[in-house]
């Protein structure tokens, strides 16, 4: 039985020269705990704890060429030195010891799977891209968003035409339906039940939704005019009580933008970024500013700026902001924290590649990142990138975590010639990510 281990080892020398790294299992990327690790030199050790992490405090100077061993029983102990190490990218494999039973050699290898699999749920009633959405208990919230359909039948003529008169009869007007929806769509997903209630909200899309002590609030995006030709920031904020269901209107809104990223905190919104204007040539305008809102005094204040002024999705873990990829003219690939507690941003490493609107959950020290055919996974104690297949052809959608599950639903679906809004909602046991072939691996 061959079993194979992979240690992601992320060292720095600190004060007391302390050498800090994790040990994770390759097969199934959980923490392994035992793992003996020493200092050849002068028999320095530790081992691994539960969540895989160890400290190996050394009293004596290190230096490049000094080495430490990693060994576990049942497996082969290997020894690298510390230059070596950052040779390999931090990366250490172990393997474990095989068994010959009567000159036979029994090798146990997994077949990993090709992509991630899913289940498909109950639809949405309506479909929609660039909406609002929030987990409350085991309900998802779903309201607004865009339902614009697009037909591209010049493009379509053209490439079914051998001929100029082949493509002249062929040719039909473009087809386009523009419309924003002011629908509340609640999913039970014990259920599996979807539910339309009867309440009317201002037509928006590219907007947020937050949850904060039983009241959802719909901030930000933007509107259409009423005859749908133009577009205009919506300066409103509507409080939606869950328990009356009746809809409050706020006028005041200092941080009126699109695309923009918020979260609850306490008994506050935290706001960030977006896109402030678009000229008629498409060129956009990016803002950098970020705005609390205390829910309890109704008073905005301003916090620190982001480091960059961009359309941004971001996620909140504990006292800390995870902004990751975004838009300004190009997708951006940046990973940044920002401390709530000390105001101090943090660049935490990149995407292998920019995502312009990637979405986003997390569970544990996981942020999982959804979009368009991949899945990506972020450590945020390692800061450990693996990257996922996934068949499934969407972007602009939201992604939620619950009870060890992910659930995707909505987006926007790019045909060769029409773009449409998804209806659809997945399911994802977590267990496919121990299941399935990583297809790129980064440790920032």
């Amino acid at each position: 039985m061959k079993l194979t281990l992979i240690l992601f080892f992320s060292f720095l020398t600190a004060v007391g020269q302390n050498v800090k790294g994790v040990v994770l299992d390759k097969e199934n990327l959980k923490p392994l705990k035992n793992v003996n690790i020493y200092l050849n030199k002068d028999k320095t050790g530790t081992v691994s704890n539960e969540k895989g992490e160890f400290n190996l405090k050394i009293i004596s100077k290190i230096n490049p060429i000094d080495s430490i061993r990693f060994s576990i029983i049942g497996y082969e102990p290997k020894k690298y030195t510390l230059s070596k190490l950052k040779e390999l990218n931090n990366i250490v494999h172990l393997s474990k010891k095989t068994e010959n039973l009567n000159e036979i050699t029994i090798v146990n290898k997994r077949k990993l799977k090709r992509t991630i699999s899913y289940k498909k749920l109950s639809p949405l009633k309506n479909g929609v891209y660039n909406f609002g959405a929030t987990l409350v208990d085991n309900k998802l919230y779903i309201i607004g968003g865009d339902e614009t359909y697009f037909d591209d039948n010049a493009r379509k003529a053209l490439s079914e035409s051998s001929s100029l008169e082949e493509f002249i009869k062929n040719t039909k007007y473009n087809s386009i339906w523009e419309n924003y929806s002011d629908k509340l769509q609640v999913y039970d997903i014990e259920n599996d039940t979807w539910q339309m209630l009867e309440l009317k909200f201002r037509k928006r899309a590219y907007h947020n939704i937050v949850f904060v002590n039983n009241y959802i609030y719909i901030l930000g995006g933007k509107t259409l005019s009423t005859n749908r030709k133009r577009e205009y920031l919506d300066d409103k904020i509507e409080v939606l009580n869950l328990e009356t269901k009746q809809i409050i209107l706020d006028n005041t809104n200092p941080h009126q933008a699109v695309n923009f990223t918020a979260f609850p905190y306490q008994d506050n919104i935290i706001v960030m970024g977006g896109s402030i204007k678009q000229n008629r040539n498409g060129q956009k305008t990016y803002t950098d500013q970020s705005h609390i809102y205390n829910t309890t005094n109704g008073y905005w204040y301003k916090l620190p700026k982001m480091t960059k002024p961009k359309e941004v999705k971001g996620i909140i873990i504990n006292n800390k902001i995870y902004l990751i990829g975004g838009f300004n003219k190009v997708p951006l690939s940046l990973i940044e924290s920002y401390n709530i507690i000390t105001g101090k941003w943090n660049n935490e490493g990149n995407l292998f590649y920019g995502i312009e609107n990637p979405a986003l959950t997390h569970y544990g020290s996981i942020i999982y990142i959804y979009n368009d055919n991949k899945i990506i996974t972020y450590n945020i104690n390692t800061k450990i990138l693996n990257e996922f297949r996934i068949d499934l052809n969407l972007k602009n959608s939201e992604i939620y975590y619950y009870k060890d599950k992910l659930y995707i639903l909505g987006g926007l679906i790019e045909e060769e010639f029409e773009k449409s809004p998804s209806s659809k909602l997945y399911s994802i046991d977590l267990n496919e990510f121990t299941n399935t072939r990583i297809i790129n691996t980064k440790n920032n």
